[in-house]
């Protein structure tokens, strides 16, 4: 049973349960006495873009560079916060489209004054009543509450359609009023009709312009000022648009609306529950466990972090972590960003960006290999935002061809640096990972159209780093100014610093973006010389004398051993340099991770999520079963959203990705079942899973023996490991394997 429920209403927004659509998203409260909805729209961001790029760039990075080279960190890092930061430091940042209040008329005494601020209680409390549920079915994506309250049955049910782009409530039980409540920026607040109430404003002097309305499409009995009141059987229809996406947001609302109106609740309903369904049910984990269904979801997480297991919240999170992916990305819409699409204040931590020095890129690990291709598009999309700002900083900044992408973008794709952090800022290579995702959406799909249209993307990608890599002393090619995201390191005088001449991940983001496109582009003999000529002076993956992985091209001294970034074995996991079948390297990536967790690591959701994907990687099935247990023990909030602390939605999705690395391995031109399957689960079987090459596999596990069903759309030759060359015809074809 794929359900989140409670037996009390969210007495924060931690403990409420999402709803979304890939455009609007919603936080169900579940309230007795004010049911509240915290709503967003993806493309509602403060501000515009802007040209950010500090002009004194290009003059400077030469001598950046000069300083670094001569060991001048200090001075380095002090040239670079005055002369790359943009001006301003910062880009846009997302915000709230507005609080949606339903009160029951069994609580119109309570005051209504300040509804949205936090301090007030009366959110958040509950009448004293009988029965009570709250749930979110996640394969229907279906929100419901229920409770007897005197002796009437009431019952409110929610849901946001994708098909038809509208969110829609019905309640049945007491007469309500329903109010629409946003802080700041909103210019009007007004009666359409009778049945129809619209909120319009501006993010911002230069911010998008954007539309709310809610109509009551059955049971309205009139607007009084701001307030819908409604009948004891009524239905409730809402949608949102910004100017981001057309040029009259009232008018795409009022169509949206008059559609749904037209097709009815039941209708709008079915179509919904068809959409996610087909969704859901295309993968599916049911690893065998004792059934917990019938206690709620905060009880069975507390339980797991006072030491008990639950199986069970393993299978819910693998399907959370792909219907959040579903709910938060799709078709046309923007990328999930740090939370999803779901963030209830106007000054987010990190400003809830695409954060792109993992965070972003860890949202869509999982979208090729849990059967969600399509719900990877709206990031790949993004790079056609991003590439023009990306061009303007490659030429405005480093007097190079092609474009770059520093650690953060928003919605309208900017590229400048964000902030004046040495630890992170001057970071170069966020589209040249970006572009990565390129290579494994048609690895995935072998959509030959895709890659025509996006394989320039990662050319130009690689074309900026042809004109701007830089020897070091041993002939190298290396990134300059760069750093490890986010580490620091100490010299041998002790002196700590974060900008560098070269750091192991960018030499593996490299490799990954040139070995890609001699695998995949279209190329000239020129540009593959070229590429190749590139590759062979790139550093190589070093291990340092006490056997781990080497963070940056120089053997400096970790400040942070227990850091939650793990930026030098990007070569393990995402990427796929160091194969299982090199001992050494396996090895030492293995006491890399070790060293991180002896000294704290992973103790953010999403560090502890990409922890378990490499445990995968290196098929140490025990220590990745031991690690998910510790994310649900110290990074799972209430509503099992991942809590970094605050909550990202990164950790909820990377760990999905881990489960089903942990199960299905396809790369480096082989297939491997079952790879790192824990002792713990001793049967069960996961559904629709997908390799590499478009093949859909079917497995289950019991007593020591597997049974593997692939699907290939085409005839083939794989590589399976343990079995060898094997043909897949066009259907099913049957394979036993020992665990």
């Amino acid at each position: 049973m794929n359900k989140l429920w409670y037996e009390r209403p969210a007495k924060d927004w931690n403990n409420a349960l999402p709803l979304g659509n890939g455009f609007m998203g919603a936080m169900c409260f579940g309230g007795n006495i004010i049911e509240r909805f915290q709503l967003n729209a993806d493309s509602l961001w403060h501000g515009g873009f802007h040209d950010r790029i500090n002009p004194d760039a290009k003059k400077n990075i030469p001598e950046i560079r000069r300083l670094l080279s001569e060991g001048k960190i200090s001075d380095a890092e002090k040239l670079a916060n005055l002369a790359m930061a943009a001006i301003p430091d910062n880009q846009c940042h997302y915000e709230p489209l507005c609080d949606l209040f339903i009160i029951p008329e069994s609580a119109e005494k309570v005051s209504i004054f300040g509804l949205r601020s936090a301090w007030n209680e009366q959110i958040y409390r509950m009448l004293p009543c009988e029965n009570y549920v709250r749930q979110l079915d996640i394969d229907s994506g279906i929100h419901k509450v229920s409770y007897k309250l005197n002796g009437i049955l009431h019952l409110r049910e929610s849901f946001i359609s994708y098909p038809d782009r509208v969110m829609a409530i019905r309640n049945t039980g007491a007469k309500i009023s329903v109010i629409i409540e946003r802080g700041v920026y909103m210019e009007s607040l007004r009666k359409l009709d009778e049945n129809t109430l619209c909120m319009e404003g501006q993010a911002g002097a230069d911010g998008v312009k954007y539309c709310f309305c809610i109509r009551a499409v059955k049971g309205a009995l009139g607007i009084v000022g701001r307030t819908l009141m409604c009948d004891k059987d009524a239905v409730l229809i809402a949608s949102s648009e910004t100017s981001f996406y057309c040029g009259n947001p009232l008018k795409a609302v009022l169509e949206r609306l008059d559609n749904a109106q037209k097709i009815g609740y039941e209708t709008l309903r079915e179509r919904h529950i068809s959409d996610i369904y087909e969704i859901m049910g295309r993968c599916r984990l049911a690893i065998d466990c004792p059934g917990n269904d019938n206690i709620p979801t905060d009880k069975r997480l507390e339980s797991i972090q006072s030491g008990s297991e639950d199986m069970g919240l393993v299978n819910l999170s693998f399907a959370y972590g792909r219907y959040l992916l579903a709910a938060s990305s799709r078709k046309g819409s923007l990328p999930a960003n740090l939370q999803g699409i779901w963030n209830n204040s106007f000054t987010p931590v990190w400003d809830s960006k695409f954060t792109i020095n993992i965070n972003t890129q860890m949202n869509y690990w999982h979208a090729e290999s849990c059967n969600l291709s399509e719900m990877h598009l709206p990031l790949l999309e993004h790079i056609k935002r991003m590439y023009p700002h990306g061009k303007a900083a490659a030429e405005k900044m480093y007097g190079a061809r092609g474009w770059v992408a520093h650690h953060n973008t928003d919605i309208w794709g900017d590229c400048a640096p964000q902030d004046t952090l040495p630890s992170s800022t001057y970071w170069q290579m966020g589209a040249a990972w970006l572009c990565l995702h390129i290579f494994e959406h048609y690895r995935y799909t072998g959509d030959e159209n895709f890659l025509a249209e996006y394989l320039p993307y990662a050319k130009e990608s690689a074309l900026f780093f042809e004109d701007t890599l830089t020897e070091n002393q041993r002939g190298e090619l290396v990134v300059s100014p760069t750093i490890s995201p986010e580490n620091c390191y100490r010299l041998p005088g002790g002196e700590v610093g974060n900008l560098c001449m070269g750091a192991s991940m960018d030499s593996q983001i490299l490799r990954e973006l040139f070995g890609g496109l001699l695998e995949f582009g279209s190329l000239s003999h020129k540009e593959r010389e070229r590429y190749e000529r590139i590759l062979k002076k790139l550093p190589g993956i070093e291990v340092e004398e006490n056997g781990t992985i080497q963070e940056w091209s120089e053997p400096y001294e970790e400040v942070d051993k227990g850091h939650r970034h793990i930026s030098h074995l990007f070569a393990l996991y995402p990427a796929t340099q160091i194969d299982y079948s090199d001992k050494r390297l396996v090895n030492a990536a293995d006491k890399t991770l070790l060293c991180r967790l002896e000294n704290g690591g992973g103790h953010t959701g999403w560090s502890r999520a990409w922890i378990i994907n490499l445990w995968a990687r290196l098929r140490k099935s025990e220590n990745a079963w031991e690690d998910i247990k510790k994310y649900f023990e110290i990074s799972v909030l209430p509503n099992l959203f991942d809590n970094h602390p605050p909550f990202q939605i990164d950790g909820n999705f990377g760990t999905t990705a881990a489960i089903a690395e942990m199960l299905l391995q396809s790369h480096n031109g082989k297939i491997v079942f079952f790879p790192a399957l824990p002792e713990a689960w001793k049967c069960g079987s996961v559904h629709g899973l997908i390799a590499r090459g478009g093949i859909t596999a079917d497995m289950k596990w019991e007593n020591a023996k597997g049974e593997v069903i692939l699907k290939s759309a085409k005839n083939q030759t794989i590589f399976i490991e343990g079995i060898g060359e094997s043909p897949l015809a066009v259907g099913e074809n049957k394979f036993m394997v020992d665990l």
